[in-house]
Order: structure tokens, then C-alpha cells, then sequence
């Protein structure tokens, strides 16, 4: 005979899409972004030839193409004629750079930033954390007090040291993001795993004879591994954010180097009132993908965090009391500051 076999858990994108459509729909976004970001070279109107924007000195500061009205459009016309292009659907800035072109390989550049920083942030968090969970006693407590001292200091004021001493470009910037959130998230890593190390299979291990390197990465690790996943999901926003910022201050990526953030600060900031546009888009695609990051990083951990799974405190916490409720006999009742309390039973 077949025994049944009863599901204890469901595919994480199918839950997604079922319970977090907005954060399905950021992830999306946030792929069709990377995609553009691979694809530039085949997607953007005008591609980059030899490293550098291709420019086109019959249209400077050209109104976008979209908003142009009939006459408008018509001169445009003549001109792509002569320089021999495509329409610039987002105008072009004062080196008549088209301005689509370089939002999409500035994706390019906020992709790369994202990725890199997120990886070697969580790493940072993961080896800290778990480290000083881990080894306790005066370890635990001399990194707890740097982290702490870390964390007295602003965040963009340790960047700008950082990126001052480094100098512009993006490995500089991966470091100078990477390493500061890495040991500000490690504190967050480290709580997870107080949590887990005291558990029975680690005191086992103890006695086997397992040192602490391997009680770290065999048991301690996989057990966090959701709370590591929603801390890497939450810092993308983040890195985009800086990075903006730091372009924004000249801190950022080397001149030559297609970023949101420097065409506000180089351009944008100048022609506000003359071409609004070079201010407005990249600034609009820095709006969608943060605000797409934390949406994305919401549904992540509402769905993989343990402290917001199946308990009060989640989205289905309904449906739990109303089933508790039939099995057990016991009524939820609602009162004012909390979810449900059970005051009465049913007899018979």
C-alpha cells in the first residue's frame, strides 16, 4: 500500500507570489532590471563604444521624446536624420549622451555595487556573528564592544573617511559599503545564534569532541540560515541608497562611469530648471528599485523569518485561531491591543 505522505512545507516563490503579491511584483522588477543591466549592450538605444557613451553633438539638451509635441517631434526627426540614430525617449544631457542609454548601463553599475556588497557584507555579518555566539567569554564580549563603538559612528560620515582616503571607483566603494554594514548586521547574526548554540545536537557535538569551527559551520549556520537570508535581502535597498548618495557628494564611482546618483549630482543639479529630466529620471529609477529592494526584502522576511512564521504576530494568524478554535473547543475573542485571547471553552 502507498502510504500518504503529507507536505510539511511549500516552494518559497509559489508562497511569494500567493501571500506577498507586491513583493513578487518587486522581485520581477528587480529581474527585468538585472537583465537590462547583463542585456545593456544589446537593449540600450545608444550602446557604449569603447567604453564611453556614445554622444551626439546635434542634440544637446534634447526634451524627451515622449513629450514632445508635434513640431517638436518633426525637428527631432530631421536631426536623427542627419546624425543617423534612434529617438531619445528620455531626452540627452548636455553632451548629448542619451539619457535611456545611460540609465540603463548605470543599472549596470547599481547591479554590480548590489550583489558584490550584499555577499561580502553577509559574509562579514555571518563570520562575526556566529564567531562571537560561538566562542563566548571575553571574545563575545571585546567584539561586542567594537561593534557597539562601531555603531556610535554616523554611516555616511565613516563613508566619506572611507572613500576619501580610497579615492573614487568601485571596488573602492564595494569595500567602503561591504565592510561597515557587515559589522553593523553582525549583531543581528550574533542573536540568532546565542539562540541556537546552546540547542542539544551543539552540546553533543561538545562532547565529541567538535571544535567550535565546525560547530559553527555544521550546526549553528544552517540553523540561522533564513534570518542571513532576510538580512541580505534587506540591505539592497541600502546599498543603493549610499551609493547614490555618495555619487551625489563626488564620492562615488570614477568620472566616465555611468551612475544614477553622479548624472544628478553632475548635471541634473545644474540644468534643474533648464532640462528637469536629467534630475527626474534618474532619480525616479533610484525611487523604483529602493522601493522595489524593500518590498522585496519585506516579503522575505515575513516568509522565511521564524519569529513571524505561524505565529500571533504573522498574516495568518486568523486562520490559525479559527482552526485552534474548532479543534480545541476554545473562542477567540478580540480585545483592544491584542490579536486574540481565549476566554471561554465550550462544554459538552
Amino acid at each position: 500500500m502507498k502510504k500518504n505522505r503529507k507536505k510539511t512545507g511549500r516552494p518559497f516563490l509559489r508562497d511569494l507570489f500567493k501571500k506577498k503579491p507586491l513583493a513578487a511584483a518587486s522581485l520581477i522588477f528587480l529581474l527585468l532590471l538585472f537583465a537590462a543591466a547583463i542585456f545593456a549592450d544589446f537593449i540600450a538605444p545608444y550602446p557604449m563604444t569603447d567604453g564611453a557613451m556614445q554622444v551626439d553633438v546635434f542634440s544637446k539638451l534634447q526634451k524627451p521624446y515622449l513629450f514632445m509635441n508635434a513640431a517638436e517631434r518633426e525637428s527631432a526627426r530631421a536631426l536623427l536624420a542627419v546624425s543617423g540614430g534612434a529617438p531619445h525617449w528620455l531626452g540627452t544631457d548636455t553632451l548629448g549622451r542619451d539619457v535611456l542609454s545611460y540609465l540603463i548601463y548605470g543599472a549596470r553599475t547599481s547591479i554590480i555595487l548590489c550583489v558584490s556588497c550584499c555577499v561580502l557584507s553577509t559574509l562579514i555579518s555571518v563570520v562575526i556573528g556566529t564567531l562571537s555566539a560561538v566562542l563566548g567569554g571575553w571574545v563575545d564580549l571585546i567584539v561586542q564592544r567594537f561593534v557597539d563603538g562601531w555603531q556610535c559612528i554616523p554611516a555616511m560620515l565613516m563613508l566619506l573617511v572611507i572613500m576619501s582616503m580610497l579615492g573614487n571607483g568601485i571596488p573602492q566603494l564595494i569595500f567602503a559599503l561591504s565592510v561597515p554594514s557587515g559589522i553593523g548586521g553582525s549583531r543581528m547574526i550574533r542573536s540568532a545564534a546565542m539562540g541556537v548554540k546552546d540547542a542539544g545536537y551543539n552540546k553533543m557535538s561538545d562532547l565529541m569532541g567538535g571544535t567550535s569551527g565546525w560547530k559553527m559551520l555544521r550546526h549553528v549556520v544552517p540553523n540561522i540560515l533564513p534570518i542571513i537570508i532576510v538580512a541580505a535581502a534587506g540591505s539592497l535597498a541600502g546599498v543603493i541608497l549610499m551609493e547614490s548618495s555618495l555619487s551625489f557628494l563626488g564620492y562615488g564611482v570614477a568620472i566616465g562611469t555611468p551612475s544614477w546618483g553622479y548624472l544628478i549630482s553632475n548635471q541634473g543639479k545644474s540644468y534643474m530648471y533648464v532640462a528637469p529630466w536629467l534630475a527626474f529620471a534618474p532619480g525616479a529609477a533610484i525611487a523604483l528599485t529602493v522601493f522595489a529592494a524593500n518590498m522585496f526584502g519585506d516579503g522575505v522576511r515575513d516568509l522565511l523569518d521564524p519569529r513571524l512564521k505561524g505565529g500571533v504576530g504573522s498574516y495568518d494568524s486568523k486562520k490559525i485561531a479559527k482552526k485552534v478554535a474548532r479543534l480545541t473547543g476554545v473562542l477567540p475573542e478580540r480585545v483592544p491591543g491584542e490579536r486574540f485571547i481565549h476566554t471561554s471553552v465550550k462544554e459538552g
